[in-house]
């Protein structure tokens, strides 16, 4: 009887997150596709929605809350808008396409005290939302 061993392409975490960014992208888009082109907002579609189960479960909004929304305001060139939604949305969005062209976070962005100051940033935003509620 002859076996024979399969060799099987296991799925690295870098294509999963990438794969993931790619849809993210997509949907950004799209949503300035049928802003621009069409004239449908996608934000009329999910004013009321929580995708945050964080929000759903405290009532308190997490330093993410807003980005969908936020994202969808910057696929239709609403930066402003977007900012107001969620203040990290830009810089985000922008990390997620270099992450998405090149596949990899530059190396000048992995500084550890960058690291440390950004998230310090977040937790500043997100008391500073706590508080104006």
């Amino acid at each position: 009887m002859d076996l024979h061993i399969v060799k099987h392409n296991k799925l690295k975490p870098e294509m999963i997150l990438r794969f993931f960014i790619g849809i993210i992208l997509c949907i950004v888009i799209a949503s300035g596709i049928l802003s621009w082109f069409f004239k449908i907002n996608l934000m009329t579609y999910i004013s009321g929605l929580s995708l945050c189960p964080f929000h759903t479960i405290t009532g308190i909004p997490c330093p993410g809350c807003g980005m969908s929304r936020a994202f969808l305001l910057l696929g239709q060139l609403k930066i402003r808008e977007a900012l107001m939604m969620n203040f990290f949305s830009v810089s985000l969005l922008s990390l997620m396409v270099t992450y998405f062209v090149i596949g990899r976070i530059p190396l000048w962005l992995q500084n550890k005290y960058l690291v440390h100051i950004s998230l310090l940033a977040v937790l500043i935003f997100w008391v500073f939302r706590i508080i104006n509620l």
